[in-house]
């Protein structure tokens, strides 16, 4: 029994290194996706609140250029963010960035569909080292929860079925001792009922005896 379960936690280990990239490679996507929705609502404040701005002063017929200075620095930057973000996410699903124009083309293009430029296969060897060691860095404490869980699954296991065997034996002594104590009445009865008939047939001896 404790056999099965130990090949099970194995299984179960095996699996999770299984799933282990993918997994790594889902959880960072979302996590940039989750970066990426921050910035951009932070930008849909901030345009709101520069068109407020620029509308009162245009209504007032001031010049608006210095101050919606702060605000477009501030959108440019999470702008540039965002893209980041993709650029990070069209890697991890498999694709490289042009050299000449900085978009993201797929890996198996020898040429940018943007602007024509050839594609430097070369670098995409450190590119696959740069994104398995993100990958492995995303998935690593994934990795190992899952490990932990698969173990502790089969600890569990295991003592459950110690406890399941010690409580089959424990009612296997318990049914024996009833057995036993049931034969054990059973005979003290059988005694009693052979002592009364021989007192009873003792007591018809006796009257015979004395009616002759």
């Amino acid at each position: 029994m404790k056999d099965f379960f130990e090949d099970l936690g194995k299984r179960l280990e095996e699996t999770a290194e299984t799933v282990t990239n993918k997994a790594g490679e889902a959880i960072e996507i979302q996590r940039m996706k989750s970066q990426m929705r921050n910035l951009a609502r932070g930008n849909a404040v901030d345009l709101m609140e520069l068109g407020r701005m620029i509308y009162d002063r245009y209504k007032d017929g001031e010049e608006v250029e210095e101050a919606a200075e702060g605000l477009c620095a501030a959108i440019r930057e999470r702008e540039e963010s965002i893209g980041k973000y993709e650029k990070k996410i069209a890697k991890i699903k498999g694709a490289s960035e042009c050299g000449h124009c900085g978009r993201m083309v797929a890996r198996d293009m020898a040429f940018c569909p943007y602007c024509g430029e050839k594609i430097d296969t070369s670098a995409f060897e450190d590119e696959e080292e740069e994104e398995a060691s993100a990958r492995e860095e995303a998935g690593e404490t994934y990795a190992d929860a899952m490990k932990k869980k698969a173990a502790d699954v089969a600890e569990t296991a295991a003592e459950k079925a110690d406890e399941a065997a010690q409580k089959v034996g424990d009612a296997a002594e318990k049914a024996a001792q009833k057995t036993a104590d049931m034969a054990q009445k059973a005979a003290e009865k059988v005694g009693e009922a052979a002592e009364k008939l021989s007192e009873t047939a003792d007591s018809a001896s006796d009257s015979s005896d004395k009616e002759q």
